[in-house]
């Protein structure tokens, strides 16, 4: 009797976390490097703003989890 497994795919929360990683990414690459205070505060400014995005989007995607939720409740013994 062969069991059936079923593979779990989560494209969209996938999705949704390779957007935030290359949010971040971005983020550490454009760190200013001068001095000017304009420029450090607008990248400041920027950086709270992929803050807030960053928790939106992880708030969407646990949520997504949670309402999805298709636990894996069979286990694997090997012989002994």
């Amino acid at each position: 009797m062969e069991s059936k497994k079923e593979e779990t795919l989560f494209e969209s929360e996938i999705k949704t976390l390779d957007k935030i990683y290359l949010d971040m990414l971005e983020a550490i690459e454009n760190i200013p490097t001068g001095q000017d205070y304009e420029v450090m505060r607008l990248y400041v400014d920027n950086l709270y703003g992929l803050l807030n995005r960053t928790v939106s989007n992880v708030k969407d995607v646990k949520n997504g989890l949670l309402k999805d939720r298709k636990l894996i409740l069979e286990t694997w013994n090997p012989p002994a």
